[in-house]
C-alpha cells in the first residue's frame, strides 16, 4: 500500500499519557477562536530514553461543552482534517526535534468547517513565527 504526504498516521498522533501531561505542564498556549492549542517543542522538554524525534498531535473536544458523542466526532474530523492539510510549515520547523501540538476545542457552538481550518492555519502560522 502507497502512503500519501496527506495520511495522518498512528505515529504522528499523541498517545502517551506522559507526554500529554507533560505537555499540559510545561506547555506554552495560546487561543485561536474556536481552537485552544498547547504547544512543547524538543528543547522544552526533558525527554525520555522512549522518546523519537516527531511530530506529534492530540485533538480534543469537551464532553462538558457537547454532550452528543456525533457531535465531538464531528468537530474532531474537522480539526484533524484541518490540521492534515496544512501540517507542512509545523513538519519543517519541527525539523528532527520533537514537538507536540495539542488542539482543543473550546467554542459551545458546533463552528463549520471554514473557521475550523482558518483557525488551524493560524495557529501554525504562529507557531512557525514564534519557533
Amino acid at each position: 500500500m502507497e502512503s500519501s504526504d496527506h495520511t495522518f498516521p498512528r505515529a504522528e498522533r499523541l498517545r502517551s499519557r506522559k507526554q500529554i501531561a507533560r505537555l499540559f505542564e510545561k506547555g506554552e498556549s495560546g487561543v485561536v477562536y474556536p481552537i485552544r492549542y498547547v504547544f512543547l517543542t524538543g528543547e522544552d522538554d526533558a525527554g525520555d530514553a522512549t522518546d523519537e524525534g516527531g511530530l506529534s498531535v492530540l485533538v480534543s473536544v469537551s464532553k462538558r461543552n457537547h454532550k452528543r458523542a456525533n457531535v465531538r466526532n464531528l468537530l474532531k474530523r474537522r480539526i484533524r482534517e484541518a490540521y492534515r492539510l496544512n501540517r507542512n510549515p509545523l513538519r519543517e520547523i519541527s525539523g528532527g526535534g520533537r514537538f507536540n501540538l495539542g488542539l482543543l476545542y473550546v467554542s459551545k457552538e458546533i463552528a463549520d468547517y471554514t473557521s475550523i481550518e482558518n483557525a488551524v492555519q493560524k495557529i501554525i502560522r504562529n507557531l512557525s513565527e514564534r519557533i
